[in-house]
């Protein structure tokens, strides 16, 4: 794994894969003690996030660095693309999918660092295997570290 310098110290990248979905870390907020955490996202074609949710904690910022990622905001649907960006402020629901050929990449930032690797890492434990998850105790999981599922 390659390191990056964090602050005055370093933090190894972590990739972590939820189906068709890969993370790769580049800031960890909660264990680095860095004010953000950052990600490069790849989502294959056919996959989404699980549950459409919000999040009171913390905002979210994409850009676009490949393919096209379908975003659903506020109950608005649109595509970002390469040099494309999104804001999504505490309490807007969203979710994402990627209903096209090629993958898409995207860098996302969580302002402050309060979210990261450890809601990553339970989720990737829920997938594993290929079987669908339990939409229940995906939510479980979700309310545990700050995401609030949609409601129907």
């Amino acid at each position: 794994m390659a390191e990056k310098l964090v602050g005055a110290g370093t933090a190894a990248v972590e990739e972590i894969r939820l189906g068709g979905i890969l993370l790769r870390f580049l800031i960890d907020g909660p264990s680095s003690g860095a004010p953000l955490t950052m990600f490069e996202i790849s989502v294959e074609p056919g996959a989404k996030v699980p549950l459409p949710h919000h999040h009171e904690g913390f905002d979210e910022t994409g850009y676009g660095l490949s393919g096209l990622l379908r975003m659903t905001v506020s109950g608005k649907t649109f595509d970002v693309g390469p040099g494309d960006s999104m804001y999504i402020p505490r309490g807007v629901v969203h979710g994402f999918e990627n209903p096209h050929a090629d993958t898409a990449k995207a860098l996302v930032v969580i302002t402050p660092g309060v979210f990261g690797t450890p809601y990553f890492r339970e989720m990737a434990a829920l997938l594993a295997g290929g079987a669908p998850a339990d939409p229940k105790a995906l939510a479980a999981v979700m309310l545990r570290h700050g995401l609030i599922p949609a409601r129907g």
